[in-house]
């Protein structure tokens, strides 16, 4: 896995990209940039975003940390409203 890097796209990308056998780009914070017309040049928009190169297994073992994490705080939340009688 790489750090995460800048990166300015024509178009909108796409969060999660093959970009070869068994790597990813994965990209965030993706938001559209508004360029006004000047000097001749006609309005357009592109796309900033970070990104970083990330292997396939190591795409799923985050995932599976993540996974990890939502069902343990939804379990600590469950536990917290049936001690406060909610439940």
């Amino acid at each position: 896995m790489t750090e995460w890097k800048a990166e300015r796209c024509a178009s909108a990308p796409s969060p999660l990209q093959i970009i070869a056998p068994g790597l990813y780009m994965e990209r965030k914070n993706i938001q559209a940039v508004q360029h006004e017309a000047e000097a001749g040049m006609p309005a357009y928009t592109d796309y900033s975003c970070e990104c970083r190169e990330i292997t396939v297994s190591e795409y799923e073992m985050l995932q599976s940390i993540t996974e990890i994490d939502n069902s343990k705080a939804i379990d600590d939340y469950t536990m917290q409203l049936i001690e406060q009688g909610v439940l």
